[in-house]
């Protein structure tokens, strides 16, 4: 086991592909209409364009765009364009899920909808630096508390949209509860990503959030096989950072020492 382990660290690069590869091509797949969130992403688009284009055309068209961006990502294309181009894609989507966000609510404080794509391009960042320093390895961590800040501001009902959070939920509790149960696994989100974004027992809330996502990911799949695929990306992202010390090294404690001095 401890040979595995070290042979993941060795090729933190070629592992967080993968997790690329798995966010877009599972994403990809929902825009092709082979998952029940499709129409959650039908409707962003149709209130984005109106009448202007067939929503539905769009929709096919970022699919593929996201199939390639897969591709290219997990067999390192010419990364030092590509990664930049993927990484100004899902900077646009962030926007473009934030207006439909104001636009359904009047509150420009969609934050979270713009976080839920940081993870993925914090680890985009992470494989197209040159690792010469550990703190590279932060980004990792930074990156996955953005996928507990994200879902769990959302779920709280601010921020952000909870929708897809309230239709998971309704495959596992009685429906009176899914309110309930949606806010208090919010509440643990929230303090989740907090923990790790500042390194505060960082570890430990890797391992409480891992074991979260295991059950998110096994929920996902029994939902739709592209929600799961999705999904187990940021199951892998955590399982790293769970294993890889390197990931915990720079935390708010060690930076406000290195100012001190």
């Amino acid at each position: 086991m401890k040979n595995i382990l070290d042979k993941i660290r060795q090729n933190s690069a070629y592992y967080f592909r993968w997790v690329i590869f798995l966010a877009f091509t599972g994403h990809g797949l929902v825009n092709l209409g082979l998952s029940p969130s499709y129409d959650f992403h039908l409707r962003i688009v149709s209130s984005l364009f109106s009448e202007a284009i067939a929503p539905e055309i769009v929709l096919k068209s970022l699919a593929y765009v996201e199939l390639l961006l897969a591709i290219i990502v997990l067999f390192g294309v010419k990364p030092r364009i590509t990664i930049p181009i993927a990484i100004a894609y899902l900077i646009s989507v962030a926007i473009i899920v934030w207006y439909y966000y104001y636009q359904q609510s009047g509150s420009i404080f969609g934050y979270a909808e713009i976080m839920r794509r940081l993870p993925w391009v914090l680890f985009l960042l992470f494989i197209y630096a040159r690792r010469n320093s550990n703190s590279m390895y932060t980004l990792l961590r930074v990156g996955l508390s953005f996928a507990f800040l994200a879902h769990g501001t959302a779920s709280l009902g601010i921020l952000g949209i909870n929708e897809g959070h309230i239709e998971l939920a309704t495959e596992i509790v009685p429906e009176n509860w899914v309110r309930d149960f949606v806010f208090y696994t919010g509440v643990s989100d929230t303090v989740i990503g907090l923990l790790l974004m500042l390194g505060i027992f960082s570890r430990i809330a890797t391992y409480i959030g891992t074991f979260w996502l295991l059950l998110v990911v096994g929920l996902s799949f029994s939902f739709a096989i592209p929600d799961g695929l999705f999904r187990l990306g940021f199951l892998l992202s955590g399982l790293y950072v769970a294993i890889d010390l390197r990931c915990h090294k720079h935390n708010i404690s060690s930076l406000i020492s290195a100012n001190k001095n």
